[in-house]
């Protein structure tokens, strides 16, 4: 694998490599003419009865992890939920504070988390801030994670949002007309979609000539001198 990454990081090399494999052919196929590009599992819900249905999220309690008394640790789910019920905070506060380091626009070299977004769409977080905001000042939060924020990778599919898959070409020809099942259900839950993260190209590895060219390589929000390593 340490050769195949070597060799995936010399200039031109992966577009060589691809057109002698044939992979572009796969281009004028015209049996996939009219057929639906495949990137993510296909989940399918599966339905339960009232006896079966688990207790309701709103009334999970949240056991905390092991390292909940570090120093320096990252925030929960637990964290904002507790801050949410207390009142100390609220779900508009949280996505204020967030959007000015995740925002693409003006100078993002002084925002190293920025570099990981590839979109928010500010209106829409906002008002789903506040939404929130209301349900948990009436005491009718949708869940646990009601006011929580998240973001998903680019290669799923959120309405109004563009698709690139770690390339330059929208798939969404201008934005995504629905918004993938999985995303849909955290987003039922009360979760605010805080926008869409960077990617490797179509998902296949550390390409970093290719990331770096497209879109610029996500840095790590704690050292700005480092990359990330993104999971697919």
């Amino acid at each position: 694998m340490t050769h195949i990454a070597s060799v995936a990081a010399i200039p031109l090399v992966p577009y060589v490599l691809w057109s002698n494999a044939g992979f572009s052919s796969l281009r004028n196929c015209r049996n996939l003419d009219g057929k639906d590009p495949r990137y993510d599992p296909t989940v399918i819900p599966i339905s339960q009865s009232s006896e079966e249905t688990p207790e309701s999220s709103a009334r999970t309690k949240l056991r905390a992890p092991s390292y909940y008394a570090s120093a320096g640790r990252f925030r929960t789910v637990q964290d904002f939920h507790e801050a949410y019920a207390s009142g100390s905070v609220t779900p508009t506060d949280v996505v204020e504070a967030l959007l000015p380091l995740i925002r693409r626009d003006g100078d993002v070299t002084k925002r190293s988390p920025s570099t990981a977004f590839m979109e928010s769409r500010i209106e829409l977080i906002r008002q789903a801030a506040e939404a929130s905001t209301q349900r948990w000042k009436k005491g009718q939060p949708l869940g646990t994670l009601d006011g929580v924020p998240f973001a998903v990778k680019d290669d799923l599919e959120v309405e109004g949002y563009k698709r690139y898959i770690g390339t330059t070409h929208d798939y969404t020809e201008g934005g995504a007309k629905d918004t993938s099942w999985c995303v849909k259900k955290v987003e039922e839950e009360g979760a605010i979609l805080v926008g869409k993260l960077n990617m490797h190209e179509l998902g296949m590895g550390e390409w970093r000539a290719i990331i770096s060219l497209c879109l610029m390589q996500s840095r790590t929000a704690c050292s700005a001198g480092q990359y990330m390593k993104l999971q697919d």
